[in-house]
């Protein structure tokens, strides 16, 4: 009957036909391709990371140390302001870089002066060589300040 339809409707009229046509090539797809490979598509994009808002942050690359300022307390002058330019910070309009972090700490996680402290491979700067290296030197210090630690 299909076979049939088809034919009777490549007579009457090309729009039908090329219809037909889709349909028939999407049934095809549809039977061909295995019902999993729609769900890996759709997990992929539940591992899509979306980055906390930032009223800014305030970058010194010679320590090696960055600051954003993700809690909702935080307004951008006051972030501007804080920012102390004339000692090698400089402020940043939204995240501190990711090149050569090493990690992150989370300090006042979920309040709304949450903060995320980056550290660099060159902490704390000037030259200084930590002992243990510099991932366990910022892991120390986030844990005096009661942060989490996230390494990279």
């Amino acid at each position: 009957m299909y076979l049939k339809f088809a034919l009777l409707s490549l007579t009457l009229c090309p729009a039908v036909t090329r219809t037909i046509a889709y349909v028939s090539v999407l049934l095809l797809l549809f039977i061909l391709l295995p019902p999993t490979n729609f769900a890996c598509a759709s997990s992929k994009i539940s591992s899509i990371t979306i980055p906390a808002p930032t009223a800014g942050s305030c970058n010194n690359a010679t320590s090696g140390f960055c600051n954003e300022f993700t809690g909702s307390s935080y307004k951008i002058e006051r972030v501007k302001k804080s920012c102390k330019e004339g000692q090698g910070v400089m402020y940043l309009v939204g995240s501190c870089p990711t090149e050569k972090r090493v990690g992150t700490c989370i300090v006042y996680k979920g309040k709304n002066t949450e903060s995320n402290y980056r550290y660099y491979s060159n902490f704390p700067g000037y030259g200084i060589k930590p002992v243990g290296g510099v991932a366990v030197a910022a892991e120390t210090q986030c844990t005096k300040l009661k942060g989490e630690w996230i390494p990279n």
